[in-house]
């Protein structure tokens, strides 16, 4: 049987990504501050500010596929803390390219549609990056060291992503389905902003789970888009997110990102081309309206 190691079991991902490869695979989670239970997978401690502790994980398991989920995501934590970015998010990200090219196995490496300054949106895989902030550029670097030094090895750049959590423990994508349902419950009547001027290819994280545990099951090798069937503004989401709830009332406003005092900055139109895994993948890629619909029903 296929033997799968995902990194950063624990996280939004990571647990749909976990629970699905459990399914059918023989499946290893790594996990760093939160320890998991799922059914039929062995969970291990890892910590990517070490390096030979992956090493000898990976020489303990043994996987036929590595599924790199693993990072240290917060944008604005990577911005005060560059170093322990740089080290958890590419030096890690190198080390485990070159055991999986050392010893045969396959890399599915998970990025980001940071790594683009959003200039001009509707990203394709072509398509130079201009990344703006620290945690996007330490994707950049570690998406150079996956294609330099891992032959069999892909690049999946995922979209925003929103949906629940496999585990009982709050993900920063919920965060707007529990303050619009704090506030609805308390009749806080103080309204949400959402930017209506950022735009990404938003995909619910049952979504993108699907697709990549599919592509890690392919021949294909290289860089890979997996996002939402259209180009969303955080504001549209909203208000879809709003009707999806089943709640009367409408408390987002709009705001420009243009206005907003940001401490790390944003790209404006991250907007992904999904063509080439539509043609590639099985899995359907869903707007937002039936990604809630899948999520909620």
């Amino acid at each position: 049987m296929t033997k799968i190691f995902i990194t950063g079991v624990s996280g939004f991902l990571g647990g749909h990504l976990t629970k699905l490869s459990a399914e059918k695979y023989n499946t290893v989670g790594a996990y760093h501050s939160y320890k998991f239970d799922i059914l039929n997978v062995k969970s291990v401690y890892s910590d990517l500010s070490k390096p030979k502790l992956l090493v000898d994980i990976f020489n303990l398991y043994e996987p036929d596929i590595i599924i790199h989920n693993a990072a240290y995501p917060n944008p604005d934590k990577c911005e005060k803390n560059p170093d322990l970015a740089f080290k958890i998010n590419t030096e890690s990200t190198g080390i485990i390219a070159e055991w999986a090219e050392r010893n045969n196995r396959r890399l599915i490496f998970i990025s980001t549609d940071m790594v683009f300054d959003g200039r001009k949106g509707n990203y394709s895989e072509e398509d130079p990056v201009g990344p703006l902030s620290t945690y996007a550029k330490t994707k950049v670097e570690a998406e150079k060291l996956v294609l330099d030094k891992c032959n069999n090895a892909v690049i999946c750049r995922i979209a925003l992503m929103y949906g629940r959590g496999v585990f009982p423990r709050q993900y920063g994508s919920e965060w707007l389905e529990r303050v619009i349902k704090k506030k609805y419950s308390s009749k806080i009547e103080e309204p949400i902003f959402l930017f209506i001027d950022q735009y990404r290819s938003m995909i619910s994280v049952n979504n993108a789970a699907r697709a990549i545990i599919e592509v890690a099951l392919t021949d294909y090798c290289g860089i890979i888009h997996l996002g939402g069937a259209e180009r969303i503004s955080r504001y549209e989401f909203g208000e879809k997110l709003y009707n999806a709830l089943g709640l009367p009332e409408i408390l987002i406003r709009e705001t420009k990102y243009s206005d907003a005092a940001v401490n790390t900055p944003r790209p404006k139109d991250v907007s992904l081309n999904i063509t080439r895994a539509t043609s590639l993948l099985k899995t359907p890629f869903l707007n937002v309206d039936d990604g809630l619909k899948d999520i909620y029903r």
